[in-house]
């Protein structure tokens, strides 16, 4: 797996050499090389729609946001890395609000 720079800069001289005919391809091969993507926020409509077509051609994975739990791409053969991955992600989200709202990692049951 590579970090996103370097996958960047790879995809980058894809395109210069032609092995890729443009942006919108890279964003998949970049995922391709990153193993694991997990979007956390928005991504613009053009990228969305490069990375929908890679999950149609099965270039790339995808598992969508449920709850707490982000959406991420990922390389067909890094399903459960990617899984493991959102699950890390929303445990730090639960930290996150745990430590905001001051209560105790336990569990409360209300009555």
């Amino acid at each position: 797996m590579m970090s996103l720079s370097s996958a960047t800069e790879y995809a980058r001289g894809m395109i210069d050499d032609g092995r890729l005919p443009n942006a919108d391809a890279a964003n998949v091969e970049i995922i391709r090389m990153m193993g694991v993507r997990i979007i956390e926020g928005s991504i613009p409509q053009q990228v969305r729609k490069a990375l929908s077509a890679g999950v149609k051609a099965n270039r790339i994975g995808r598992i969508p946001k449920k709850g707490l739990l982000p959406e991420a791409f990922f390389h067909p053969n890094a399903k459960d890395e990617a899984l493991e991955q959102r699950e890390r992600v929303a445990r730090s989200s639960i930290e996150a609000i745990r430590k905001v709202c001051g209560t105790s990692p336990m569990i409360v049951e209300g009555k």
